[in-house]
C-alpha cells in the first residue's frame, strides 16, 4: 500500500501509469498497463461496484472485483470468457441439466460456451479477473432466470428475457422486476416456466472443460512458444466456437493481420510491437490493447516474449 504524504497527511497523487504519454496510433484502442489501470480505478473494484469496462465495442473487457455474490443466473447467447488474475472464484453453472459448480483459481483460464446458465460468485475481497463476451447481435436476448433452490437449480422461480446493450444498465432494472415480484402477492402463486416459451434454447448437452493454470499452459508449451509458435489456449476440442484464443512466442513475426472482428492482445512476457498504417506501439510486459476491426496489422515479438491474442466471432455456436 502506498505510504501517506507526509507533508499534507493526505493520500499522495496517483502514480502515473506506464502508457501515460505513449503516442497511440489510429487503428489502436484501449491500451493500458493493466496492473496501473487497476490502481487507477480501484475504488471501481469493491462493493457496491464491483467492476469496470476497460473497453466496450465488438468485444467487452471487463474487470471484476469481490467480495460481490448473487442469485440470479445469466443466460446469453454469447460465450464469455474468464482469466481469473487475484483471488479465487466460484461459478455455479447449469450443465446437462444439472448444478455444477466450477471453481476458477488465481492464475487460471476457463471459457463458458453460449447458453449455459451461470451465476458468477465472488466472496474474496480484492479478486480482481478479466471477463471478455461479445456485443449482442441484433435478435438477440439475455435472460435472467431465479431457481426456488439456488444449491439445485431444479425449477425456475422466475425468468425475464430482455435486450441487452449495455449489461451495467439493463440489467437492474430486471433485477429490481424480480425484486417487486418477491416482495408481492403474486410470488405466492406458483408459476410454470416452460422452456420451449423462452427465446433462448438453454444448451443440455455440453459439458464444460475445467479451468486450467494459464502457467501451466506456458510450461508444457514452452519449447513451442520459443521457436515463436502461435498455439491455441482452447484446443480444436473444446466445446466453445466463439474464442479464438492464441499464446504466440518470440522471436517471431506475424504480418497482414486484418479481421473483420476487434483482436485484443495482452503481453505476458517481454515485448511485441504493433504496427499499423499510421505507426508502432510497443506493448510491454503487462499491457494489453485492442486493434480495431478492420485494421490491418503486423506483430513482431522479441525473442522469449509471449503473448495472447483474442477474437470473438458471434454465432460460431450456432453452427
Amino acid at each position: 500500500m502506498a505510504e501517506k504524504d507526509a507533508a499534507s497527511g493526505g493520500d499522495p497523487p496517483a502514480k502515473r501509469a506506464r502508457t501515460d504519454g505513449v503516442a497511440v496510433p489510429s487503428g489502436i484502442s484501449a491500451f493500458h498497463h493493466i496492473e496501473d489501470w487497476y490502481e487507477q480505478n480501484k475504488d471501481q473494484f469493491s462493493p457496491p461496484v464491483c467492476n469496470k469496462l476497460m473497453h466496450r465495442g465488438q468485444l467487452s473487457i471487463m474487470f471484476v472485483g469481490g467480495p460481490n455474490t448473487r442469485k440470479d443466473f445469466h443466460l446469453e447467447e454469447g460465450s464469455e470468457f474468464f482469466f481469473q488474475m487475484r483471488g479465487n472464484i466460484e461459478l455455479p453453472t447449469v450443465q446437462k441439466g444439472k448444478r455444477k459448480l466450477v471453481k476458477i483459481n488465481e492464475g487460471q483460464i476457463f471459457c463458458l460456451p453460449s447458453c449455459i446458465p451461470h451465476s458468477p460468485q465472488r466472496p474474496m475481497a480484492g479478486s480482481f479477473g478479466l471477463v471478455v463476451e461479445r456485443r449482442r447481435e441484433e435478435k438477440e436476448m439475455d435472460g435472467l432466470l431465479y431457481f426456488t433452490d439456488f444449491e439445485k437449480c431444479e425449477k425456475v422461480q422466475w425468468e425475464k428475457f430482455f435486450k441487452c446493450n449495455d449489461l451495467g444498465k439493463d440489467l437492474p432494472p430486471v433485477i429490481k422486476a424480480y425484486r417487486e415480484w418477491e416482495a408481492s402477492e403474486a410470488s405466492k402463486q406458483p408459476v410454470d416456466f416452460k422452456e420451449e416459451d423462452r427465446p433462448i434454447c438453454q444448451d443440455k448437452e455440453t459439458e464444460v472443460p475445467a479451468p486450467f493454470y494459464l502457467k501451466d499452459f506456458l510450461l508444457a508449451n514452452a519449447q513451442k512458444l520459443a521457436s515463436g509458435e502461435a498455439i491455441p489456449l482452447l484446443g480444436s476440442d473444446h466445446p466453445d466456437k466463439e474464442f479464438q484464443v492464441f499464446a504466440v512466442g518470440g522471436s517471431s513475426q506475424q504480418a497482414g493481420q486484418i479481421s473483420k472482428f476487434e483482436t485484443w492482445l495482452y503481453q505476458i512476457k517481454g515485448t511485441a510491437h504493433i504496427a499499423v498504417q499510421s505507426g508502432t506501439l510497443a506493448l510491454s510486459e503487462g499491457c494489453c490493447c485492442i486493434v480495431e476491426a478492420g485494421t490491418s496489422f503486423d506483430v513482431s515479438r522479441a525473442e522469449g516474449s509471449i503473448g495472447l491474442v483474442l477474437r470473438q466471432e458471434s454465432g460460431r455456436n450456432k453452427e
